[in-house]
């Protein structure tokens, strides 16, 4: 009689785990991999690397890899404060520092570094006069100053930026 009682415990439990609590299971995050643990749909933590137990149905691991995203566009064009033209090209690189911030910061968080990088190339060299882009090194100084804090409020660090490909084109009518 007492076994059996022990044995119904035993299954209710078991059951009523499963439903409330969901399936255990483990996920194992690699030393370049970050995660944040969402439970009922909520944040709850971040998680480093190692294994985490997590119960199926009820929490979820949203997983960021943290190695280097490299940027690299060429042939961009883009039209000068005076109206004149001109092509470049940019190369960088940028990490995730905050798993939190980089998984809200867009649909995809890889390409966050991207957008940003060309956001910024182009709002900076926009505004620019053919004779202010003589100096390749403080434009690109410029737009590292305008492109580090944009990606910091998104969760990611910029690691490395460089203008690759700079000419002014001619104007058409002069």
């Amino acid at each position: 009689m007492i076994i059996t009682i022990v044995c119904l415990a035993f299954i209710l439990a078991t059951v009523a785990m499963r439903v409330f609590g969901g399936r255990p299971g483990s996920v194992t995050l690699l030393e370049y991999q970050r995660a944040v643990l969402y439970r009922k749909g909520l944040p709850v933590r971040e998680v480093g690397t190692g294994r985490h137990l997590v119960f199926t149905g009820v929490e979820k691991l949203m997983i960021v890899d943290t190695r280097p995203i490299q940027v690299s566009y060429e042939g961009q064009a883009v039209a000068l404060r005076d109206g004149s033209a001109a092509l470049y090209g940019v190369s960088g690189a940028a990490r995730v520092q905050d798993a939190r911030k980089a998984i809200y910061a867009a649909g995809n968080y890889n390409h966050v570094p991207a957008f940003v990088l060309l956001c910024c190339a182009r709002s900076v060299l926009n505004n620019c006069t053919p004779t202010e882009l003589k100096a390749k090194e403080a434009v690109a100084d410029r737009i590292m100053e305008r492109a580090k804090p944009r990606l910091v409020a998104a969760g990611f660090e910029l690691l490395s930026f460089r203008l690759t490909q700079f000419a002014l084109t001619q104007r058409a009518f002069e």
